[in-house]
């Protein structure tokens, strides 16, 4: 079982998100950001892979550049897996959303299930 925070926007749309490590943040970078709106790092992130690979490739040629290139993907992708939920979070506060209950599930649907239970269990 996975700690959930549950977020909800006030257009009733609600949101969870898994704490701690995120797989598919790791194995997708910069696609994941885009697909779950995170526009700024998303493009932060494409502009940073074209702007390094063309000064490592110039400045050190392609038998030292791809390895480099290498081992900055793999620092990168473990930073997005250590703070990709965390980003998520912020950016659904900056979007409106509000965190409204913490609930422990196998996974994200079955925690919104739960809190939707749950709510309607107190009204």
């Amino acid at each position: 079982m996975k700690h959930y925070k549950i977020y909800k926007h006030p257009s009733e749309s609600i949101e969870a998100i898994k704490q701690g490590w995120s797989w598919p943040a790791f194995f997708f970078g910069f696609i994941w950001a885009m697909i779950k709106k995170m526009w700024g790092i998303g493009v932060g992130v494409l502009i940073g892979w074209f702007a390094l690979g063309v000064i490592i490739g110039i400045s050190l040629g392609d038998t030292i550049a791809d390895p480099l290139i290498n081992v900055v993907g793999f620092i990168v992708s473990i930073i997005f897996g250590i703070n990709g939920n965390l980003w998520r979070e912020k950016n659904l506060t900056t979007r409106g959303f509000e965190q409204v209950n913490t609930i422990t599930a196998a996974n994200p649907e079955g925690a919104i299930a739960l809190h939707l239970k749950e709510a309607s269990a107190t009204q």
